[in-house]
């Protein structure tokens, strides 16, 4: 009889010790990245959202001071790269902005400023 209860209460234990492992946390997240190889602006961004069967869509804009430039768009679920290039004048500063949403929800638009060389 001793050896049945010790026998279920070791089961027990054992049951209650098994740990449950949580889901990480995911963040939405995007980041451009604007770089030039000679004269080429080359565009790109990573748009990621927080769950993996959100629908993501982004837009690329660059602009060469407040004036437009050129413009990429994509979309997809969960990943969504989007890129592009343009010819780039040396000496030049050029903004690069990212607008996405996720589920048709506008997320904060990010951009980034870099010179051509």
């Amino acid at each position: 009889m001793k050896k049945r209860i010790f026998l279920l209460t070791a089961l027990l234990l054992l049951a209650l010790t098994v740990s449950a492992h949580a889901a990480s946390l995911r963040l939405p997240s995007a980041t451009p990245s604007l770089s030039f190889s000679g004269t080429t602006a080359k565009c790109s961004a990573l748009c990621t959202a927080d769950g993996t069967s959100d629908r993501v869509c982004a837009t690329l804009t660059l602009y060469q001071g407040s004036t437009f430039v050129d413009s990429w768009s994509a979309s997809g679920t969960y990943f969504v790269p989007v890129s592009g290039e343009h010819a780039a004048v040396s000496g030049k500063t050029y903004r690069l902005v990212l607008n996405w949403s996720i589920n048709g929800v506008s997320q904060p638009s990010v951009s980034t400023t870099k010179t051509c060389p």
